[in-house]
This record gives structure tokens, C-alpha cells and sequence, in this order.
């Protein structure tokens, strides 16, 4: 038997918000990246990525994800609240966009603190795409979007938990496959290398996939 690993064990409540926050940031990797687009009740876009990210339910079909406050610099004018959740509470509606490596770096320049009402898709210099059953635009180059209306939001803290109903899917035909194995409609995002979702990593860390391993379960379907 192998010598357990020397561990340091650090009980939350001596922890500030802070500390417990990029400990959690930091050791839960990769994170899948939701990169959400709303609109005002005006029309103006928003455009943001979250990290705290993932499908919460496939029947119905719902994706999560959280978001934070807004930090108190004078961009933010003072308001409590992001853009994003602001506008999904007025209109109900989002695209969550998955991010390729090809956008990495747009990605990142929408993380910036704006003014409120300012358009990170212009500032980003990325093109919005009209979408069919939301007011939200697309983001172009995403190689899946999902347009959905909301279902919950969880307050937690002070962060807020969202989720949203899909009502629609765009998928890049590069990475569609249609009928496989007997399923319609199936995809595989590791099909194009440039079209590949990126993950987040703590600080200023982001993964790329680059080795995939086939692990088959014996005890039926793996896919």
C-alpha cells in the first residue's frame, strides 16, 4: 500500500468570501463556458461568459449557470446587478453560446466590465445573428447556440443560479453528424480542431482539447 498523500485540510468557516471563492475556482477544472447573450428591454445586446456552467436536465431540456454580482468600479455606474441577469429578469430570454478556440480571445475581451447598455459584441468585434424564437442575438462562429427562455433563477448568496429552457439549437454543419447509431441529430464537437469548446481553469487559464482517450464501460452503450 502506497503512503497517502500529505493533505492540508482547511475547514470553510475560516475562510473569507474571497478565499473560498478562487478556492473553488481554481480546483473545479476545466469548466465548461457559457457564453450568454440577452437583450435589453430597449434591444441593446449584452454579451458575457460564465464558467459556473452545465445541463441541469435533459427532459425538459434546461442549462444552468451562475452569476455573480457586479464589481464596484466606476464602469459599473453603480448598479447591483450584471447586465446578463438584468435583462433575462426583464425579457426572459437568452442564447447560450459554446465558445471555439477560433474565439477564444473575443471571449475573453467580453469579460470586460462596461458601462451598463454598452454592446460587447461591438466591442469584442464579433457579428450578432438574428435568432428565430428569441430576441437575443447569436453569437457568429459559435459552433452551437441554444436559444432559451427562462425557467428558474436561484438566488445563492450573492450569486444568482439561472436557468433556461432550450427552444432552439444552431449547430455548425461541420460538426453535425444527423443520424448515428440509430439517434437523430447527433453532433461531435471534437470533429474540427478550430471548432473545439475551450474550458476555463483558474486565473487567467483556459484549456484546449487536445488528447482525447475511448474508455468503454462493459456493462453496456458507452454513447
Amino acid at each position: 500500500m502506497t503512503d497517502a498523500p500529505d493533505t492540508l485540510s482547511l475547514a470553510t468557516d475560516d475562510l473569507g468570501r474571497d478565499e473560498m471563492y478562487l478556492l473553488l475556482r481554481d480546483s473545479i477544472a476545466p469548466r465548461p463556458i457559457a457564453w450568454v447573450a440577452t437583450a435589453d428591454e430597449q434591444g441593446r445586446a449584452n454579451l458575457a461568459p460564465y464558467s459556473f456552467f452545465n445541463v441541469c436536465s435533459a427532459h425538459p431540456p434546461v442549462l444552468g449557470f451562475a452569476v455573480g454580482p457586479r464589481p464596484k468600479t466606476a464602469a459599473s455606474g453603480g448598479a447591483q446587478y450584471k447586465d446578463t441577469l438584468d435583462n433575462i429578469r426583464a425579457t426572459g430570454e437568452m442564447v447560450i453560446n459554446m465558445v471555439p478556440e477560433t474565439l477564444l480571445e473575443p471571449m475573453v475581451k467580453t469579460s470586460t466590465n462596461l458601462p451598463p447598455g454598452e454592446d460587447e459584441f461591438a466591442h469584442a468585434g464579433l457579428e450578432p445573428v438574428a435568432s428565430e424564437s428569441v430576441r437575443p442575438p447569436r453569437v457568429l462562429g459559435s459552433p452551437v447556440a441554444f436559444e432559451c427562455v427562462l425557467h428558474q433563477i436561484v438566488e445563492i448568496g450573492n450569486h444568482h443560479w439561472v436557468m433556461g429552457r432550450v427552444v432552439r439549437t444552431h449547430v455548425d454543419r461541420r460538426i453535425y453528424l444527423g443520424e448515428y447509431k440509430g439517434m437523430n441529430h447527433r453532433v461531435d464537437p471534437m470533429r474540427v480542431e478550430s471548432l473545439r469548446p475551450v474550458g476555463r481553469l483558474g486565473r487567467a487559464w483556459y484549456v484546449k482539447i487536445r488528447e482525447i482517450e475511448t474508455v468503454l464501460r462493459a456493462d453496456g452503450p458507452n454513447d
